[in-house]
């Protein structure tokens, strides 16, 4: 079954396996490995690493997904034919982050999502949405904090 993105891993980056720690391919000159990139998430977050982790693992074995582009990784579940979770996780500059963000976002809505959701509210992500042309609110399920319309 193919993920809400679809099968075309040319156009979405590599799928990550961060169970087997595979990044995907040989890393370009700057970029950072898939755990280097949610271990400084985490870190900036206060969330001590090994217990993110183990939340995403737990999230990777009910069906999330993983894309990267660049020192960005989209993380990315789908909840209905029409309804993803994502989360963003950076080490990317502010410029490159808005542009991967739109990139994603203009993917999903080509696959005919119409609503994401985020467990975190993080201002850079909501900056990164609203540049995208993301409609943002609160969210009306309990387990997210933010809710966009597509």
């Amino acid at each position: 079954m193919a993920g809400i993105l679809g099968n075309d891993s040319a156009l979405l980056g590599k799928a990550l396996d961060i169970a087997n720690g595979v990044a995907g391919g040989k890393l370009k000159g700057n970029e950072l490995s898939p755990q280097e990139i949610i271990s400084a998430d985490f870190q900036g977050r206060g969330i001590p690493a090994k217990a993110g982790f183990a939340g995403a693992m737990k999230e990777l074995q009910q069906g999330l997904k993983m894309y990267r582009q660049e020192n960005t990784i989209l993380a990315i579940k789908k909840l209905s034919p029409v309804v993803a979770q994502v989360h963003f996780f950076t080490m990317d500059s502010p410029d490159t982050f808005n542009q991967i963000v739109k990139f994603y976002i203009d993917k999903l809505k080509q696959a005919n999502c119409k609503v994401i959701y985020d467990s975190v509210a993080d201002p850079h992500i909501i900056s990164a949405l609203q540049a995208a042309g993301v409609q943002l609110q609160q969210s009306d399920m309990p387990q997210f904090k933010l809710k966009g319309l597509l």
